[in-house]
């Protein structure tokens, strides 16, 4: 592991365009970013330097995300590097299969690009220098828009000319390529502006995988329209803390009411984490406590509590950030978020409503206004 000042981030993508973006957004944390372009070119180079980070798409060629991760953890010198994985599946079925392999944290994409530096930053211990950005910031964006929008179309085109009048469903091996590019295609667009390309890419994806067989118009005219999007978008400046719509699967349970709720309370200020237990221990929860971000992150993921009292200031990963990162999980995204902060301004409290917060409490506090927001949330006296 890196032990000087500069901390070290692997980026493993197989994609040319995910690989530029994902470490462009990587090195805003303040880090020095490294990429290779496969798993196996990743145990290479851990072999020669360890980072301090590794951050792999879950889709690679040959051995991928997984079971990178896997590798990883398995021998005793590199297990202790965290790994991120970054995938446009947002299932609990991945999100489960992702922790079993030891993965940190997975972030589903399109990722938050004014966010994401702040959550390397706070696996890394490193200061993000853009973490509110308008997008990318000095990130050659529209380069990056020009080649995605002519590679997609380019790619459109060909899958269309792989198609023949002689038959009539989509045989499995053309459906392999034609799912690689739509998954590619749903994870990048909404980065880079174009969120109806990511809208139609997944609704195509979703054709592929639930018809079999599919239909061979059925798709294609799916891929003219995708080709049209690639030919016509217009970049939309998606806001970056959008609230996130998504819904867990039929019969999926995140979290679970308990006769006796638990709080978890994340303050780098020890006096408010002392004086906020004993207010919660004594209306009846149970209570855990975190003095930073990342800590708090781990045990919200290991186990999903009631509710998180979250304060905002703190070093490492700020409460949005941890915000940011507990959402893009499905034990955790819809836990529900109290925030605690000395800042008033409209747009903190504008931006902590965008990520899934359901309160937000101003400093100085009173601690039975708290409580009685706390017993809105899981009931009075923890019924």
């Amino acid at each position: 592991m890196n032990t000087g000042a500069a901390r070290r981030v692997l980026v493993i993508d197989d994609n040319p365009i995910n690989l530029k973006i994902t470490a462009a957004l990587t090195r805003k944390a303040g880090v020095l970013v490294d990429t290779v372009d496969s798993a196996e070119d990743g145990l290479a180079w851990i072999n020669g330097s360890l980072p301090d980070l590794i951050v792999t798409d879950l889709h690679l060629t040959g051995m991928d995300g997984l079971d990178f991760t896997r590798t990883i953890k398995r021998n005793p010198l590199w297990r202790s590097i965290p790994v991120i994985l970054l995938t446009a599946d947002n299932s609990i079925e991945l999100e489960v299969k992702a922790q079993s392999s030891g993965c940190v944290c997975m972030i589903c994409k399109p990722v938050d690009a004014t966010l994401f530096p702040g959550v390397i930053a706070g696996f890394v211990g490193a200061s993000a220098t853009a973490t509110q950005a308008s997008l990318v910031g000095d990130l050659p964006i529209e380069e990056l828009r020009q080649e995605f929008l002519s590679s997609g179309a380019s790619e459109c085109r060909s899958l269309l000319s792989d198609f023949t009048a002689s038959r009539l469903f989509v045989p499995e091996l053309d459906l392999v390529s034609i799912r690689g590019a739509l998954h590619r295609w749903a994870g990048v667009g909404g980065t880079l502006g174009f969120s109806e390309i990511t809208r139609r890419a997944r609704s195509v994806e979703d054709l592929a995988e639930a018809a079999d067989p599919i239909r061979r118009e059925d798709l294609r005219e799916s891929l003219f329209e995708l080709l049209h999007e690639f030919t016509h978008a217009v970049p939309v400046e998606r806001p970056a803390t959008a609230a996130r719509k998504e819904q867990p699967p039929s019969g999926v349970r995140v979290a679970t009411s308990a006769a006796k709720p638990n709080i978890l309370v994340v303050d780098d200020d020890a006096t408010i984490r002392a004086v906020i237990k004993l207010s919660v221990e004594a209306a009846g929860f149970d209570c855990r406590l975190a003095d930073h971000g990342v800590l708090a992150c781990a045990m919200a993921l290991h186990s999903p509590p009631s509710v998180i009292i979250l304060d905002v200031n703190m070093p490492r990963m700020d409460g949005f950030q941890v915000l940011y990162t507990l959402r893009n999980q499905w034990s955790t995204r819809r836990v529900p978020v109290i925030l605690l902060s000395a800042r008033k301004a409209e747009s903190d409290i504008r931006l902590a409503a965008q990520l899934g917060a359901i309160d937000y409490l101003t400093k100085p506090f009173d601690v039975n206004d708290l409580l009685s927001r706390l017993a809105r949330v899981v009931g009075p006296s923890g019924q």
